[in-house]
């Protein structure tokens, strides 16, 4: 029986599936993988398959395109495939479902729409971090070391989709995205130097005390002296 384009299967369902080659996807390094999820694509027999294995605290789902758009429908199994008419369709699949699964454990994001997008996200239990992105719906991912790697390149990439032309179906509202996406990088770029101030803040918070400026230091960086001791504590201006 042939597959269907238009759902999700589970991928036992899918004849041979494990015998199929690995396609290299242009993207990304394939099988590519988020924490407890691994992204495949697959040449099958059938066509061109994407399948994920594996399962997260919050299931974004299997992304499709049908007629409308792409949709994400839940994946009821602990492994999923999507068959795809073209290759290049499959590879946008499985950046987005990539992209999805950053995106849900991210401690940055911005956006305008569902196609252009950015999430800054470090997987669960590693030193591993990850800008994952949606430019006129095509992904984008780098992988960085540190919360600082990955939130400068975010703010890079968010200048880059600024730059260029917002599909949005008129030419002011993609000016005004582009504009809004401008604002979204120097957000992000503001919270990587207020995380380095605090740093500094901190490493001079023994001097600050034994020579009693606290209240001089707080009132040029313009905050209450309470403030500045939430941020001694690590509780403000950090990452």
């Amino acid at each position: 029986m042939a597959l269907s384009i238009e759902e999700v299967h589970p991928a036992k369902a899918v004849r041979d599936l494990d015998e199929a080659p690995l396609v290299r996807h242009s993207i990304l390094p394939l099988p590519g993988h988020w924490g407890d999820l691994t992204f495949e694509l697959r040449n099958h027999i059938e066509g061109w398959i994407t399948v994920i294995r594996g399962s997260q605290t919050a299931d974004t789902g299997h992304p499709l395109l049908l007629a409308g758009g792409w949709i994400s429908p839940p994946r009821e199994s602990g492994a999923t495939a999507v068959l795809h008419p073209r290759l290049e369709e499959a590879e946008v699949a499985l950046g987005r479902a990539l992209a999805d699964a950053v995106t849900v454990t991210a401690c940055t994001t911005k956006s305008w729409d569902d196609n252009n997008r950015i999430a800054v996200a470090q997987e669960a239990g590693t030193a591993r971090w990850m800008a994952a992105w949606l430019h006129n719906g095509v992904p984008g991912f780098t992988e960085h070391d540190s919360w600082k790697a990955a939130q400068t390149d975010a703010a890079r990439q968010l200048d880059a989709m600024a730059d260029s032309f917002i599909l949005t179906g008129d030419t002011y509202t993609a000016a005004i995205a582009s504009a809004h996406l401008r604002r979204c990088a120097n957000q992000v770029r503001a919270q990587v130097f207020t995380a380095d101030l605090g740093n500094v803040i901190r490493s001079h918070k023994e001097e600050m005390q034994n020579e009693r400026r606290v209240t001089t230091i707080a009132n040029g960086l313009g905050v209450q002296r309470p403030f500045l001791y939430r941020v001694f504590k690590g509780t403000e201006w950090t990452q």
